[in-house]
């Protein structure tokens, strides 16, 4: 090889390795002349469903503070006080099987005060709570046989103005007792007014007897008594012990009201001609009522 050919490749080898030293230092850029790298939207196209939307943080609502409601308590509703009367003729099924009573177990002829055990309960309670007012109940009659009352129902003594049949007797039924005449005035005082339409009952400041009531209706001497209404029943004692003295008709009840009712007396006769007996007791339908302060 002569001197000129080494001569040009010296060159092309220096040529070579200069281009390669520029590559290198150009590559090699400090931190400070490095570009920054910045994340590009997506484009998101329009007729690509499957692109996914770039996912931005909502901000969560900061929970806010509810005030606990204040639960009252539920007044409590004070019952307003009952009375059971003794007001309409007994329309129930009657109950069969006898008792005697324990208050007065025998009637002035020595025979057993018998009923049933519904109405000698009645019956003994309203004899209780007469002794304790100094009365002592004296029993004419309770319990009657068929055959002792159908004697009754066709003697000339008594008849069918006075006596039932046997089939509408409660005598029969053992829901009746007949009183003799000292217990009367106790039996029969009025002590309430029974207001049907309100369903109260309303105490009388002072009981008043019923013969005397009835004069004062008469009198038009109303001041202190039941308000004169058809729909207002005067109550006398016997009735507040679910008995009715067989004073009007129990199977259509004539107005408790009236003078004539009230004074029960075996003088007057009922519409239908019955006699009105002061001294018959039987059981009667119960009203529940209210008591009226």
């Amino acid at each position: 090889m002569n001197p000129e050919q080494r001569s040009t490749i010296s060159k092309k080898f220096l040529f070579i390795a200069l281009i390669s030293i520029f590559l290198i230092t150009g590559c090699s850029q400090s931190n400070s002349e490095k570009a920054y790298l910045v994340t590009a939207e997506p484009v998101i196209d329009v007729g690509n469903e499957k692109e996914m939307p770039t996912m931005q943080s909502v901000p969560t609502a900061k929970p806010m503070f509810t005030p606990t409601p204040t639960v009252l308590p539920t007044p409590t509703e004070i019952p307003i006080p009952t009375i059971s009367i003794g007001y309409m003729g007994f329309s129930g099924e009657r109950p069969t099987g006898l008792v005697v009573s324990e208050c007065s177990p025998l009637t002035i002829y020595d025979k057993d005060v018998e009923g049933v055990q519904e109405h000698i309960d009645r019956y003994d309670e309203m004899c209780r709570a007469a002794a304790n007012d100094g009365v002592t109940f004296e029993v004419r009659s309770a319990f009657r046989n068929y055959y002792d009352q159908l004697d009754y129902y066709t003697s000339e003594r008594f008849g069918p103005s006075v006596a039932l049949h046997p089939d509408e007797s409660m005598h029969v039924a053992g829901m009746a007792t007949d009183l003799t005449a000292n217990s009367r005035s106790w039996t029969h005082e009025i002590v309430g007014c029974y207001d049907e339409e309100a369903n109260y009952f309303t105490y009388l400041e002072e009981p008043i007897a019923h013969l005397a009531y009835a004069e004062k209706v008469r009198n038009g001497e109303v001041s202190g008594l039941c308000e004169q209404s058809v729909t207002v029943v005067p109550i006398k004692r016997s009735m507040l012990f679910g008995l009715t003295p067989g004073c009007t008709l129990l199977k259509d009840p004539e107005w408790w009201g009236d003078p004539e009712v009230i004074e029960c007396s075996s003088g007057t006769l009922k519409p239908n001609g019955m006699v009105r007996e002061d001294w018959h007791f039987e059981n009667a339908d119960l009203i529940s009522a209210f008591i009226a302060e």
